[in-house]
């Protein structure tokens, strides 16, 4: 049997992360692993469950998505995990940054 794809969901909005785990633990193949609420949350997360993918909302408390990226590219991991990040905002700037520290950017609606 394959190997599920290991999911580390962070988003301060409980609400919504609580769907998007749901829509992801639908998914045959694939499995939340971890549910930060902040950014530091999901650094620690990272470094300790080693998520093949990572859903990072751009805004969030104590360190912002943006940060747990270029935390995360300073980590030594034999396999860093695909990021994808969500946000509200539509801001041109952050796409920029987002895209030079490697992840995608969803402009995301409420689900």
């Amino acid at each position: 049997m394959k190997e599920k794809i290991t999911v580390l969901l962070a988003d301060d909005n409980g609400e919504f992360v609580k769907k998007l785990a749901g829509y992801v633990n639908q998914e045959e193949d694939m499995e939340v692993i971890g549910i930060a609420r902040d950014g530091n949350e999901a650094y620690n997360m990272v470094s300790t469950l080693k998520p093949d993918v990572m859903i990072l909302d751009v805004i969030m408390p104590h360190l912002d998505g943006i940060g747990v990226l270029e935390k995360v590219n300073n980590l030594n991991l034999d396999n860093r995990p695909m990021c994808i990040m969500l946000s509200a905002v539509g801001q041109d700037k952050i796409t920029r940054k987002s895209i030079r520290t490697r992840s995608r950017l969803l402009h995301s609606e409420a689900i």
